[in-house]
């Protein structure tokens, strides 16, 4: 009997296959994620009558009109920095640079729920929503809070029921706004 040899490199030709479908895959859920996440921001950008609601498709540029739909500063963008600036200090200064890192990034995550709160106000939804984000640390359970949140801003951006209120952040009680950040 003769038998056939395999050829040199099958396995590796297959693994790097196999390997290029996965990433392949996944790119694709990522943009197609992106964009029902971009197109929900656009709805509720509209919704808030904000000036070029079109740069909820932008990466960066969708701070604009999210900063004006929640009534901040747009130099807020600078709280993204904090962690990158925590990063370098790691290389300069090392010991107290990690220190500063892991501060920056409580920073950000702090900031990020603030505008989170800001965001569900603006659209008269409960903060207490945000509760959920507590499932980011339990592990497989994030993925869940990803998909949540993403649900949820469909939601608020494709609802007809849900308006934006340009008064969430009064406190003359008209806006009730609890979490008031100045």
């Amino acid at each position: 009997m003769q038998t056939t040899a395999l050829q040199p490199g099958f396995f590796h030709t297959g693994f790097i296959g196999l390997f290029a479908g996965v990433i392949t895959a996944f790119f694709t859920f990522d943009l197609a994620v992106y964009l029902l996440t971009a197109t929900a921001f656009f709805f509720m950008f509209r919704k808030a009558r904000v000036p070029l609601p079109w740069l909820a498709y932008v990466p960066v540029a969708q701070l604009y009109p999210f900063f004006k739909t929640i009534k901040v500063s747009q130099w807020n963008w600078l709280w993204l920095a904090a962690p990158v600036f925590g990063s370098l200090a790691i290389l300069a200064l090392h010991a107290f640079g990690i220190v500063l890192c892991i501060f920056g990034c409580i920073v950000y995550a702090v900031v990020g729920i603030r505008w989170l709160i800001r965001l569900l106000q603006a659209y008269g939804i409960n903060p207490l929503w945000l509760l959920g984000l507590l499932g980011l640390l339990i592990p497989f359970l994030s993925y869940l809070v990803s998909i949540g949140l993403v649900v949820l801003y469909c939601i608020m951006g494709f609802s007809a029921s849900i308006q934006y209120n340009p008064n969430f952040d009064r406190r003359d009680g008209s806006g009730g706004d609890p979490f008031h950040f100045s």
